[in-house]
């Protein structure tokens, strides 16, 4: 398989085998870089003080110090409707190392409120860039996909130019949406992470759009560490029925991340 940049994965912390599996993936020459969010939801109609499957920043930064790998890409969890949320942010950038942000709208925000742009406009100044997840997400009492649309992100491209933008699963079931949307902001890339890569016509479209192009397209599982290969041979597999090239893919699974994330040419 192509050497890959997976842009998009996730660790479990309450997955026994998780250490284990980020240890064997590091160890895999196929890999070149996995960027590992921490995602812990808290999520009280579960039960209370509960969180959903994933891990805190502490947590993450634990697994990362252990395994102590150049091929593991720390990404923070943040809140932006926190109102100390960009000194968080701050703080795990500046101070404990970590090098982009992952957060979730569908806990019950839009992206285009004024009380969240403060935290994009943080990342901007730190230069790293966010993640966030977008589209459809999976059914529960405390999570919405309505403030998922990727419509809603055209105040933050508006509010922050030069902000490297990462729309989750490229915002499927919206991702025409998505790849309109994002025709005028050079800084937004899709992520093929699960459904992103499910639309092969739209995706064609994307590669020959002068506006957007193959440069646009970024490589991610949702691995937790024990899958990250498996899924990212399927995505790939999927796109060569789709008339890529592997000049093509090796550009969307492997340069094009390494340059998201400062470690190749610019995009």
């Amino acid at each position: 398989m192509l050497p890959i940049v997976d842009i998009h994965g996730h660790y479990t912390a309450s997955r026994p085998d998780s250490e284990t599996d980020f240890r064997r993936l590091v160890d895999s020459p196929e890999v070149c870089r996995i960027v590992v969010c921490a995602l812990a939801l808290e999520l009280e109609e579960t039960a209370p003080g509960s969180f959903m499957d994933g891990s805190t920043n502490e947590q993450l930064a634990a697994l990362i110090a252990k395994i102590d790998s150049p091929k593991l890409v720390p990404f923070c969890t943040i809140d932006p409707r926190e109102t100390d949320a960009p000194k968080q942010l701050e703080y795990w950038i500046s101070e404990r190392g970590m090098r982009g942000v992952k957060m979730y709208p569908p806990q019950g925000w839009y992206p285009s409120e004024e009380r969240v742009l403060p935290t994009f406009q943080a990342a901007e100044s730190l230069g790293v860039p966010v993640l966030l997840h977008m589209g459809r997400v999976a059914n529960h009492p405390k999570l919405r996909s309505k403030f998922a649309e990727p419509i809603h992100l055209e105040d933050v491209g508006l509010a922050c130019r030069t902000l490297k933008l990462i729309i989750g699963h490229f915002g499927c079931p919206w991702h025409w949406q998505a790849y309109r949307l994002a025709d005028g902001f050079p800084n937004f890339y899709f992520d093929l992470t699960t459904s992103g890569s499910l639309d092969l016509h739209l995706l064609g479209i994307v590669r020959d759009d002068r506006y957007t192009g193959v440069k646009r397209i970024l490589l991610g599982t949702d691995g937790d560490g024990s899958n990250n290969l498996s899924l990212a041979r399927a995505t790939l597999d999927r796109l060569r029925t789709g008339g890529f090239t592997e000049e093509q893919l090796e550009q969307i699974a492997h340069h094009n991340g390494l340059a998201l994330l400062g470690e190749g040419t610019d995009l």
